[in-house]
């Protein structure tokens, strides 16, 4: 027996909750539902939106999930300062240093490789031949 998920979305759940039917003015219909995470986990009144979103790739069903999370931490009673320069990344009070990630420098090379590569494509002074 199918299950509603909520009264004014007009969405049914299968029992296997593999399929997913509308039945509001818009006609989709049912969906066969496919993917990674599997909605048994999950108890009715915890979906609490379902949006449908269309990629170059096909169509795909997203679920807004309601979740309490609790999260335990245990305070240690140390304390360190942050700071964020230019010469390092990032500085602590406690004598550390992050240095920075420099992506430009390390990535040229391949940039490099590439403005070299589309500067071969055109022909250097085409306007000027025209005449």
């Amino acid at each position: 027996m199918p299950t509603s998920l909520n009264a004014s979305t007009k969405l049914t759940l299968s029992e296997n909750r593999k399929a997913i039917t509308f039945s509001d003015k818009k006609d989709i219909g049912t969906l066969k539902l496919k993917g990674t995470n599997d909605l048994n986990y999950y108890q009715l009144n915890q979906i609490k939106r379902v949006r449908l979103v269309k990629r170059a790739d096909g169509y795909y069903a997203q679920f807004a999930i309601q979740i309490d999370l609790k999260i335990e931490s245990q305070t240690i009673g140390k304390a360190v300062g942050l700071d964020v320069g230019i010469k390092y990344f990032l500085a602590l009070s406690n004598g550390k240093t992050i240095e920075n990630p420099q992506f430009y420098r390390k990535s040229e090379k391949q940039l490099n490789r590439a403005n070299r590569q589309k500067s071969k494509k055109y022909n250097k002074g085409a306007c000027a031949a025209v005449t």
